[in-house]
């Protein structure tokens, strides 16, 4: 497979246009070189050696005119004209040659059609009323994603006013069905280290719906295992197919919304308090910051004392949680036997490698004599800095 695809590179770079005219201007610097060599090399001390051919002929050809080295002979002049119709005329052609290659260049990336070449970039598939509220929220924090890459298929003037609109960010784009691998693969999946998957409107033909958000996940996690994949799903019955499919975080639509209604009348206050902190505008701000090391293995009770100590303005409210999930199938081995069905059956009978181990844990307002270890943050909420 590898000397197959060796095999279609080398064909692709023979047959390539800017490879065949530097080949030729290659061949043409030799034959010059070595004639004019033999034309004027007893007669002019200029072209004493076959080197001294050569350049003079890229001095020719590219019409800068040193005038070092001039042909004195009847036939050495009449080559001179030659090199100076032809030579021009070929460097012409590779000059148009590689514009050519770098407008279409452009002119694909713009189309969307460009295979990006980029690491640890994150990921939006699909198109949503919610994607601008998602920019707008990553432009304010462009330290945590040096690029974004959208994945949809907007009209080419939606796209033009997309990226015009964000210039803040590294903004790509590439055209394409997000479900499919080689798109994803376009996108430089593999190198990706996160996706948000929305539920698609950037194509009429393509219903919104859940199923294709469950295939895009799957074909994320088969391409990129560490890749970490946020969907966002409709119907909250496709809760359960989307964990199957290894969806880091699953996010259901309306899935708070009877709640928020009930409070306010309730308790008016927690869902403005609500809105307030995830509003971008709003003057406070909900933030993780990793335990400190001199308090690994202190208390709770201990962090609240350090956090009154350095943020006498914030409010601590509780711990996350960041959690590696043990990883079963790198213990398998690739043919499947008894022995790998027992350690399988073993280990969820602990409670590892299952699909509800979670990444993320949060505890809020915890005991105070909760022990702190280096994988927890603690959350605070707190004034943003001007």
């Amino acid at each position: 497979m590898r000397l197959k695809r060796l095999m279609h590179k080398k064909r692709h770079l023979l047959n390539h246009a800017v490879f065949k005219a530097t080949v030729i201007i290659g061949l043409s610097a030799i034959v010059i070189g070595f004639l004019i060599y033999f034309l004027e090399g007893k007669v002019n001390n200029n072209f004493s050696s076959i080197s001294d051919g050569i350049w003079w002929f890229f001095v020719t050809i590219s019409t800068v005119g040193y005038g070092d080295k001039v042909p004195s002979t009847g036939l050495g002049r009449f080559l001179a004209i030659v090199v100076m119709l032809f030579g021009v005329a070929i460097l012409s052609v590779i000059t148009a040659t590689i514009s050519s290659i770098f407008v279409t260049q452009k002119l694909r990336e713009g189309k969307g059609l460009h295979e990006l070449k980029l690491n640890n970039h994150l990921l939006i598939c699909g198109w949503s009323r919610h994607c601008d509220e998602i920019l707008t929220t990553l432009e304010k924090r462009s330290k945590e994603f040096s690029t974004i890459v959208l994945i949809n298929q907007l009209p080419e003037e939606t796209i033009e006013e997309i990226l015009a609109r964000y210039e803040k960010i590294d903004l790509r784009f590439v055209r394409g069905d997000f479900t499919k691998e080689s798109i994803l693969l376009r996108a430089s999946a593999k190198q990706a280290k996160a996706a948000i998957i929305v539920p698609d409107i950037s194509n009429p033909m393509n219903k919104q719906s859940d199923e294709r958000t469950i295939l895009a996940t799957l074909t994320l996690k088969t391409l990129n295992t560490k890749i970490n994949v946020v969907a966002h799903i409709i119907d909250p019955e496709n809760y359960a197919h989307l964990n199957k499919a290894r969806a880091d975080e699953i996010v259901v639509s309306d899935a708070f919304t009877g709640h928020i209604l009930a409070h306010h009348i309730l308790t008016p206050g927690i869902p403005r308090f609500w809105e307030q902190v995830f509003n971008e505008d709003s003057p406070v701000a909900l933030q993780q910051y990793p335990i400190p090391k001199s308090l690994v293995g202190s208390t709770y009770l201990e962090l609240t004392a350090h956090c009154r100590q350095i943020m006498p303005d914030g409010i601590l409210l509780g711990l996350v949680e960041m959690n590696v999930p043990f990883d079963l199938n790198s213990l398998l081995s690739s043919d499947y036997s008894y022995l790998d069905e027992f350690i399988l059956r073993k280990f969820k009978e602990a409670g590892l490698g299952s699909e509800q181990e979670k990444k993320v844990k949060i505890q809020l307002a915890p005991r105070s004599d909760t022990i702190l270890n280096e994988s927890q943050y603690y959350l605070v909420l707190e004034r943003k800095k001007s």
